[in-house]
């Protein structure tokens, strides 16, 4: 019925006037549009901005840089990385400190502009404990782990001259971001935030909670999967980050010189990463 509209109102702004033809969605569009919108695309587009934010603000070294060609029937990767061509006594990159760190910036500070706009609209009467939401919200890790996600498949890319395109690029630190505001984390561009215990996954402190133990046990399992979650991409960070500076050494020690056999080591390890993650599915299974 919506759509009796388009003649007089554009397709692409229906969204935006739903309340003026006083139109009243069903419950599943309005969830589905809800978790396109908060759980899909603004994930997407923040952690892109974050991404090229980085990428503008930070001239951060690399060995390869990544060039575009044409298909051909032998080679149809239209990307391969190039080594850069390095100075006398110019020597390659081992160490992505300076990925992380820049990152772990550019979060932070994509953070304390959300957190603190948010914080400043808590001006109802009864909206108390603002300092506990506003510390709460700096500990909740999300936009760090996502960036450190993003920074470490970045130096893939730039440091070991891994294929890395950028849907792989983001794709990890999208889900889980859409993991959490899916969870109650809100986006940017949801200004209002009149239950900021929900995007901690905490109960208003100033009310009390008549849950029964059924509802209490199911609450707390759902915590302790999220908080699992969570622990689990913190240690897959670390462990890609030992992983990424131990091969980049490799690469300037044991192979240095020798960039097919370089090149060999990373595809085996790769081969090596996905054989295992199957056998874990197949004993899930």
């Amino acid at each position: 019925e919506i759509f009796k509209l388009t003649p007089s109102i554009p397709a692409l702004i229906l969204p935006w006037t739903l309340r003026e033809t006083n139109y009243l969605p069903k419950r599943i569009t309005l969830f589905a549009a809800d978790f396109i919108t908060s759980c899909i695309a603004c994930p997407i587009i923040e952690e892109f901005v974050k991404l090229k934010i980085l990428q503008l603000c930070v001239d951060l070294p690399r060995n390869f840089r990544t060039v575009k060609r044409k298909p051909t029937r032998k080679n149809k990767k239209r990307r391969y990385a190039e080594p850069l061509p390095r100075g006398p006594g110019e020597s390659e990159v081992t160490n992505i400190n300076k990925y992380v760190l820049q990152m772990l910036a550019t979060s932070l500070g994509m953070k304390l502009c959300d957190s603190s706009r948010r914080i400043l609209m808590y001006t109802k009467s009864h909206q108390e404990n603002k300092a506990f939401y506003a510390l709460a919200r700096g500990i909740f890790p999300i936009h760090e782990l996502c960036g450190i996600r993003t920074a470490l498949a970045l130096a893939r890319r730039d440091v070991l001259g891994v294929d890395m395109p950028l849907w792989k690029m983001l794709f990890r630190a999208v889900f889980i971001h859409g993991l959490a505001n899916f969870r109650g984390k809100k986006p940017v561009f949801k200004w209002n935030s009149s239950t900021p215990w929900s995007e901690m996954q905490l109960s208003p402190l100033n009310a009390a909670d008549d849950s029964t133990v059924g509802q209490l046990a199911s609450k707390g399992f759902a915590k302790l999967t999220w908080l699992i979650i969570l622990c689990r991409e913190l240690a897959g960070c670390i462990k890609n980050y030992y992983m990424i500076s131990r091969q980049a050494m490799k690469r300037t020690t044991t192979y240095a010189g020798k960039h097919a056999a370089y090149a060999a080591e990373l595809a085996a390890a790769d081969v090596l990463k996905k054989t295992k993650d199957q056998k874990k599915s197949n004993k899930d299974k």
